[in-house]
């Protein structure tokens, strides 16, 4: 079953005269009729307005979720940024008390093999290591 109704829209009025412009500016290829954008907003306009009725604090709530993402949001974006400094630092506080070695620091895990490290004389002269890998 079809019905019908008949809307006037009083040009004068700006809200009015928006409504009349966004209904005859419908792009065909996104809504295939201004009926059914006129239905899914009178829809959404009765069911907020039995939220509202229903439960007076809906807009309150709404606008407090709405602020609680926008600072999730931020808060996100500020970690995000701030991560390859934490990340660093975490590096380097990790190492604090433990030099990482360098070729002419090498030093052996245990005892014995310092002993055999320092009976083969090599802790002293690298001059045979290619060092060409470190760029400069």
């Amino acid at each position: 079953m079809v019905k019908m109704t008949c809307f006037r829209f009083n040009l004068d009025n700006p809200e009015h005269a928006k409504a009349w412009r966004y209904l005859h500016s419908v792009d065909k290829s996104k809504v295939k009729s201004g009926n059914t954008a006129v239905v899914k907003a009178v829809n959404e306009y009765f069911d907020r307005m039995q939220k509202l009725t229903d439960d007076p604090y809906f807009e309150t709530r709404q606008r407090e979720d709405r602020f609680v993402e926008q600072i999730v949001a931020e808060v996100g974006k500020a970690f995000v940024a701030e991560m390859p400094k934490f990340l660093a630092s975490l590096m380097l506080s990790l190492n604090v008390g433990y030099p990482m070695p360098t070729p002419k620091q090498a030093v052996p895990a245990d005892a014995e093999d310092k002993k055999k490290f320092a009976e083969d004389g090599e802790n002293d002269d690298f001059s045979d290591i290619d060092m060409d890998f470190i760029g400069g």
